[in-house]
C-alpha cells in the first residue's frame, strides 16, 4: 500500500473518532465550544475515575492542542446516565490521541448527576470574560443572568426552579427556587442577548453571588458541610471537623452557619493580609513579595497550627489529639505511643532523624508541648537568619545547608527551584492585588480585596499555576534521587546524604543558645 493512501486512511480514522467524541449542554454562540460535558457516540460519559489526563486527551482531540481540566457532576448540566450505559471508570495516561483510546468500561452505574466534563485552554470562544454557561440548555451571561437562545431549550422547570452553574471549577451550581428570581421580558441596560419570542431574562439579586470571595466562601461551605445539614457540624469521621467547629462558632451551638464560616475565612484572609502588608500602613503596594519571610510569621503559623491541631486545647500536640480510631492500640494497653504509630521504637530511628526528635521534643516524653515546639521553631530561624534581619531567604537557606555541607550541585539545584517558584508566586499575587485596586491609587486595601467582583484574575492565575507550576521536573528529581534515571542505589545515596544534611543542620549549636529577645519574638 502507498504511503499516501496510509496517509489517507489515517486521516479518515482520525475524523472518524473526532466525530464520536463530542462536547454538550453548553451554548457558546460558535461551531466548536470549548467546554462542556463530554459525548461518546451520542452518549454522556460518566465521572467515575475522571481527571485532568482524561480532559487533556479530549480537548486535544477536538482540536485544543494547549489541553485542558476535567470538571464533573454533569457541571454543564443533567445528563442522561439512568435511562443508558456511557463510558466509566474512564483512565487516560494524557498521551493518547482519542478517549476512545483509554481503558474504559462500556457499562456504567452513574447517575444523572454524574456527567464526566472539560474545559479546554484557549480563546474564549463567546469573547465574553467567562463564557455562557448552559445547563439543560439554557444560558447565563458573566453576570450571573439566565437567559433563553434560539437553539436553547426552556430551563425553567415545572415546579419553578433555575440553576445556575458556579463561575469557580468543580463547584456546585446554584438552584433558585421561585420567589427567589423574577422574569422580564425587557431589560433596560441587562445582557446584550436577544430576547424572541417565548424567552425571558430571569434576574436574581444576591450580593454574595456577585462578590467573588463571598461566593468563594459560600462555594467551600457547602463542599464542607453534609449535602443534607444546612449547619457544618462534628462528624468523628472527618479530620478537623471538630477544630473547626470549635474554631468558627461563635454563638455556641455547636454547628457553623454560613455567616460564622464567612467571618473565619475573612479573619484567615485578614491574617494573611497582615503578613503581607510589611509597613503596616493597611495597604498592599503593587511591588508586595514573598521573597522574604519574616520570622514573626513563623510563630504566627505555629499559633494557627496549634489552634487547629490542639483538639483538646492543652497546648500539648500528642497522638491523644488524634481523631478517634486513627491509630491502633496494638499492646491493648488502652494508650497509644509513637512506637505503635512508627512501628519502631524511636530510639531505633536513623541517628539524624532521632536528633531532630530530641532537638523538638526535649524532655522525650513522646509529646510536643506548645513552648517546646516555640523554642524549636525560634532556634531554626537563629540557625538560619545569618544577616540577623529577622527575616528568612532562599540565599540564607541555602547558605546554611552549605554550612551543613550539602554538596554544590544540590545547592544549585534549591536556588533554581527556589527563585523560580518564588517568582512565580509573586508574579499571582501581585496579578491579584493589582486586579484589586479599583480606585487605581496603586494600593490595595483589605476591603477591596474583599470586595471583588471579578473572577476571572482567579482564572487566569490558576492557569498560569497550572501551566507552569512543574516546569523542573528532573531538577526536582535531582534533589530527591528519585525518577527513572535514579536506580534504587542511587536513590538511596541521595537520601543518606539528606539525612546527613540533616543531623548536622539540627546539631547546630545555636539551638542552645537562642537568645532571650531573639528578633523580640513571644
Amino acid at each position: 500500500m502507498s504511503s499516501s493512501s496510509n496517509s489517507s486512511m489515517n486521516s479518515a480514522n482520525e475524523q472518524e473518532l473526532y466525530k464520536r467524541v463530542r462536547l454538550g449542554d453548553y451554548q457558546c454562540g460558535q461551531r466548536s465550544c470549548k467546554k462542556g460535558n463530554v459525548y461518546v457516540d451520542d452518549k454522556p460519559v460518566c465521572d467515575d475515575e475522571w481527571d485532568d489526563d482524561d480532559a487533556q486527551v479530549v480537548c486535544r482531540e477536538l482540536g485544543f492542542m494547549e489541553g485542558g481540566y476535567a470538571t464533573k457532576e454533569s457541571y454543564f448540566g443533567s445528563v442522561d446516565l439512568e435511562n443508558q450505559s456511557g463510558l466509566d471508570q474512564v483512565m487516560c495516561s494524557g498521551r493518547e490521541s482519542s478517549l476512545l483510546d483509554c481503558r474504559h468500561e462500556t457499562f456504567d452505574d452513574c447517575g444523572n448527576g454524574e456527567g464526566a466534563g472539560v474545559v479546554c485552554y484557549g480563546d474564549d470562544d463567546d469573547g465574553g470574560g467567562y463564557g455562557n454557561y448552559s445547563s439543560s440548555g439554557n444560558s447565563y451571561d458573566r453576570y450571573g443572568n439566565s437567559y433563553d437562545d434560539e437553539e436553547a431549550s426552556n430551563l425553567l422547570t415545572s415546579t419553578g426552579q433555575i440553576t445556575i452553574p458556579s463561575g469557580w471549577r468543580d463547584l456546585s451550581p446554584s438552584t433558585y427556587k421561585a420567589g427567589e428570581f423574577c422574569m422580564a421580558g425587557v431589560w433596560e441596560g441587562g445582557p446584550t442577548a436577544g430576547v424572541g419570542e417565548h424567552q425571558a431574562i430571569a434576574v436574581a439579586c444576591e450580593p454574595c453571588q456577585s462578590e467573588v470571595f463571598c461566593s468563594a466562601v459560600r462555594e467551600m461551605f457547602v463542599q464542607t458541610k453534609k449535602e443534607r445539614d444546612p449547619e457544618i457540624v462534628v462528624n468523628d469521621r472527618e479530620f478537623g471537623s471538630d477544630s473547626l467547629v470549635r474554631i468558627a462558632d461563635k454563638n455556641e451551638d455547636e454547628a457553623v452557619n454560613f455567616d460564622e464560616f464567612k467571618a473565619a475565612a475573612k479573619d484567615y484572609v485578614g491574617k494573611v493580609f497582615n503578613f503581607l502588608d510589611s509597613d503596616e500602613d493597611g495597604y498592599l503596594d503593587e511591588d508586595v513579595s514573598i521573597k522574604s519571610l519574616s520570622a514573626k510569621l513563623f510563630l504566627k503559623a505555629l499559633d494557627e497550627t496549634y489552634l487547629f491541631l490542639d483538639v483538646n486545647q492543652d497546648d500539648i500536640l500528642s497522638v491523644d489529639d488524634a481523631p478517634t480510631g486513627a491509630f491502633r492500640d496494638r499492646n491493648d494497653d488502652g494508650k497509644i505511643s509513637l512506637r505503635e504509630v512508627f512501628r519502631v521504637s524511636l530510639i531505633n530511628l536513623p541517628a539524624p532523624l532521632y536528633r531532630l526528635y530530641a532537638t523538638l521534643d526535649r524532655d522525650k516524653n513522646e509529646k510536643i508541648s506548645f513552648e517546646e515546639a516555640t523554642n524549636f521553631i525560634k532556634g531554626t530561624l537563629y540557625v538560619i537568619d545569618q544577616n540577623e534581619d529577622c527575616s528568612i531567604s532562599t540565599d540564607e537557606i541555602i547558605a546554611t545547608l552549605k554550612e551543613s555541607k550539602l554538596p554544590s550541585e544540590y545547592q544549585l539545584a534549591m536556588k533554581l527551584l527556589g527563585d523560580y517558584y518564588i517568582t512565580l508566586a509573586d508574579f499571582c499575587l501581585r496579578k491579584v492585588v493589582m486586579a484589586a485596586d479599583v480606585d487605581g491609587d496603586k494600593k490595595t486595601s483589605m476591603a477591596e480585596i474583599i470586595a471583588m467582583k471579578d473572577p476571572s484574575v482567579f482564572h487566569s492565575v490558576i492557569n498560569v499555576a497550572e501551566k507552569m507550576g512543574e516546569p523542573h521536573m528532573r531538577t526536582s528529581e535531582f534533589l530527591i534521587g528519585e525518577g527513572r534515571r535514579y536506580s534504587r542505589d542511587q536513590s538511596e545515596a541521595v537520601q543518606e546524604m539528606w539525612l546527613n544534611v540533616l543531623y548536622d543542620f539540627v546539631d547546630n549549636s545555636k539551638y542552645d543558645s537562642v537568645p532571650d529577645n531573639f528578633c523580640q519574638l513571644e
